[in-house]
């Protein structure tokens, strides 16, 4: 009886000691980081880190995908049937156990439907590929909210549109990830099939889907960097013209351009503030990829889009109103410092110039015209390089060192410079011209070993380990 009554008591003291955790979901800084959340609506790990916090609510259920069991017990009657046959000799020709096991994985599996990467790996593995680019690709490619991606990230149900932009997210994760080779190609395959799946339905293009674009932008830049250079450049041109069939660069061309978002007022400024970050990345890769290759520029510098905000204030929600490019690169907008993304679309924008500097001065020679435009259009060109190259970067190194779109903006600068020798070199100018010439080498000389040593630095970024 004693006993009875003494485990009496102890289960009592169990059941009414407090759990060190309060009830709910940790955030997501406290999963990344393996630490104990107290469940607050702003846990103290997020203030004591000085970052958003952020909980999701909506975690898919453990265990195989609906459909899953039902398509392996498919695959096996099948592969069944098939052994039935050919033991009772309905088989005219032999066949391996190969074939016989590709014949039944073929009937069972379309050739239309595409894999899903998701039913292979496990979600452990892709909850850290999201993590992974946050933190290693994000900062070269601003283009997405944390928070607003995690808010729609886990729902069960997803537009086609996003659930491209999550496989190419997770693709481009494991492309800068070493760990994960035997991952990255299925997810980039599964990827591809997804995003091309999409421009099968004509309506689909008509619609708001900035997502899509985002995607092809992570698909691109991914295709440069494991695929190749050819493959990267078709992508890139799909964005471009995604960009162009969307009108996204009107996005700011009137007030009532925002009216259109059937959102709330707190997420409206952040889809616009994506939209504009997705125009301003496309553009920048137009000037960056047409610098090398020489080519004209798809998209212009006449884009009724504001520039992005600071990136710090985008992820912590605190909306800041931006001014344009035109006002920037006449240095009238004073409203608010520029960001390290805004600085690169100017620097992109200048050595942009350098391209219908080129195509100009072409068409001047072949005409047979005075070369004293093209000298005047080029010393312009080549002091409002000079000029931004300058103001852009008057802060400490360590500023520098710390933040690859800087170090980004700095080499398309360089870039431009050495676009502008290369003009020089290939027009017959005056003698009075020429003469100028070997300070403009010294110049372009100085340009090619700061973009060595901007490559450089770029490669200690994890995003390129």
């Amino acid at each position: 009886m004693s006993d009875s009554r003494t485990t009496t008591t102890k289960n009592n003291t169990t059941n009414h000691k407090t759990s060190r955790q309060g009830p709910g979901s940790a955030c997501e800084e406290c999963r990344r980081r393996k630490l104990r959340c107290d469940r607050q609506p702003q846990c103290q790990n997020c203030v004591d880190a000085g970052v958003y916090c952020v909980t999701n609510l909506a975690r898919p259920a453990r265990g195989p995908k609906k459909g899953h069991l039902k398509a392996l017990k498919g695959r096996i009657a099948t592969l069944e049937r098939c052994l039935l046959e050919q033991r009772d000799g309905m088989l005219v020709d032999p066949i391996s156990d190969d074939e016989l096991l590709d014949k039944a994985l073929s009937a069972s599996s379309p050739a239309s439907q595409s894999p899903d990467p998701s039913e292979e790996v496990s979600e452990n593995i892709l909850e850290d590929l999201d993590q992974v680019f946050f933190e290693r690709v994000q900062p070269m490619v601003p283009i997405l909210q944390r928070h607003r991606y995690f808010s729609w990230a886990r729902e069960p149900q997803q537009s086609a549109n996003r659930r491209g932009l999550q496989q190419a997210i997770r693709t481009l994760a494991a492309g800068v990830s070493s760990q994960l080779p035997e991952v990255r190609v299925a997810l980039y395959r599964t990827t591809r099939h997804t995003l091309e799946s999409l421009e099968s339905d004509d309506t689909l293009l008509t619609a708001p889907d900035f997502e899509q674009v985002q995607a092809w932008i992570l698909i691109a830049i991914y295709e440069f960097m494991q695929v190749s250079y050819s493959r990267g450049w078709m992508s890139a041109g799909r964005v471009f013209r995604l960009v162009q069939l969307l009108r996204l660069p009107e996005i700011d061309a009137s007030p009532l351009s925002l009216l259109d978002l059937d959102l709330d007022p707190d997420s409206k400024w952040v889809v616009a503030e994506e939209k504009r970050r997705t125009v301003w990345m496309a553009y920048i890769m137009d000037c960056s990829l047409n610098l090398r290759h020489k080519g004209s520029l798809t998209l212009t510098e006449q884009a009724l889009t504001r520039l992005p905000m600071p990136e710090s204030e985008f992820q912590c929600g605190h909306p800041i109103s931006m001014g344009f490019l035109a006002e920037a690169l006449a240095g009238t907008d004073i409203t608010s410092p520029l960001s390290s993304f805004a600085k690169c679309i100017l620097l992109a924008t200048i050595s942009g110039r350098t391209l219908s500097h080129r195509h100009l001065s072409m068409a001047e020679l072949l005409r047979g015209n005075p070369l004293q435009d093209v000298w005047t259009r080029h010393q312009w060109i080549d002091t409002t390089l000079t000029a931004h190259l300058q103001l852009s970067f008057s802060l400490p190194t360590a500023a520098e060192s710390s933040d690859p779109m800087l170090l980004f903006a700095k080499m398309i600068g360089q870039a431009g410079v050495l676009s502008l020798y290369d003009i020089l070199q290939s027009t017959p100018w005056e003698p009075e011209t020429v003469s100028l010439l070997p300070d403009y080498e010294a110049c372009a000389l100085q340009a090619a070993r700061e973009t060595v040593v901007l490559a450089r630095n770029l490669r200690h970024f994890s995003c390129f380990k």
